[in-house]
């Protein structure tokens, strides 16, 4: 059994993306691997423990049960781990090591949110003799030096670093300036994950509470991924070619304004977004029924609706199976995964 310790640099890397995902590569080299979250500030009901529990449910078969996730302990209240904590987090990983090939581990970030250095992963895979995936969140003028620091004590544990939240357009230099230099001093760098469109996607559910809108009618598929988002108003083009463009979108028009709102139903449209406060012709109500698209109603016109979901991607969640999968799909691209799954041993 291999205790596989997931440590970011900062919160908002990625942990539960990557975890996720390695729970699906795992699977299908036909191993088996568990969940387990040492600590959390909602030990009772911490999303990401109760997101990677759904899919591991959503994995069992009859002849493969996953073991249960459980439930994280309070942060300690004190810089060191006392022995009762120690030995709570050696109870847990044990329960879930009893019925898996592999625990993976989602651990506490190395940077506090006052960004000193956390002794509390380098304890941890101290007490449970873990090896460590090291993610590092890219930022501006990122360097060898802080890797050196961050690893420093514990770089003969780390089975791999994974570079994540990358610009496109920096990651040629990310690969020249830090993960070829870090790989020529040995260490074991899997790959940068560039930023992705699909993964900072939002929910129905959440532009609705947003916007604090009204569902028209009872609302259906309110947990589709929404990646772009079209102001419906006086286009030049023709409905297919205009809202044919994107997929996974979300259009913004005035509820008086059927002839949009059904040339945008022709097309990938998760949800319309019915400004101005009127009520959409009956034909509009049919017509999304019959595709699942959901209608929600705000007061504000077109343009302050707009302006009012401008950042609303950075509100994006990693809580769900279709993410699973995209982060899944976007570790084959860009990461060394015969590496990865040889680290396990």
């Amino acid at each position: 059994m291999t205790v596989l310790q997931v440590v970011a640099n900062q919160a908002g890397a990625g942990k539960t993306c990557l975890i996720a995902g390695l729970l699906r590569h795992i699977a299908a080299s036909g191993r088996t691997a568990g969940y387990c979250k040492p600590f959390s500030v909602s030990p009772a009901s911490d999303p990401d423990a109760v997101y990677l529990a759904s899919l591991l449910s959503e994995a069992a078969t009859e002849d493969a049960v996953p073991p249960g996730v459980p439930a994280p302990l309070p942060y300690p209240a004190a810089t060191a781990l006392s022995e009762q904590e120690t030995q709570a987090v050696r109870d847990n990983i044990q329960a879930v090591a009893s019925a898996v090939d592999h625990v993976l581990l989602e651990s506490p970030d190395l940077l506090t949110g006052q960004g000193s250095l956390s002794s509390l992963p380098y304890q941890l895979s101290a007490a449970i003799a873990s090896k460590i995936i090291l993610l590092v969140r890219w930022q501006p003028g990122l360097g060898v030096a802080a890797v050196e620091e961050w690893t420093e004590g514990w770089r003969d544990r780390l089975a791999g670093i994974v570079f994540n939240h990358c610009p496109i357009y920096r990651a040629h230099d990310l690969e020249q300036d830090l993960a070829s230099p870090l790989r020529e001093a040995g260490f074991p760098v899997w790959g940068t994950i560039t930023e992705d469109r699909a993964m900072l996607s939002v929910t129905v559910r959440q532009i609705a509470a947003h916007l604090q809108g009204r569902w028209v009618q009872e609302p259906e598929n309110v947990d589709a991924p929404v990646d772009h988002f079209l102001i419906g108003g006086n286009i030049m083009d023709s409905g297919p070619n205009y809202f044919g463009r994107y997929s996974a979108q979300a259009v913004i028009t005035r509820a008086e304004r059927p002839d949009i709102q059904l040339a945008s139903l022709e097309c990938d449209t998760r949800c319309l977004v019915l400004t101005g406060g009127g009520e959409p012709t009956e034909y509009i109500r049919v017509e999304a029924g019959k595709r699942g698209v959901p209608l929600i109603s705000v007061p504000t016109d077109t343009m302050t609706t707009a302006e009012a979901l401008d950042g609303i991607l950075g509100l994006s969640l990693p809580h769900t199976s279709a993410k699973a999968g995209r982060f899944s799909y976007l570790m084959e691209q860009h990461l060394d995964l015969p590496a990865a799954l040889a680290s396990l041993g």
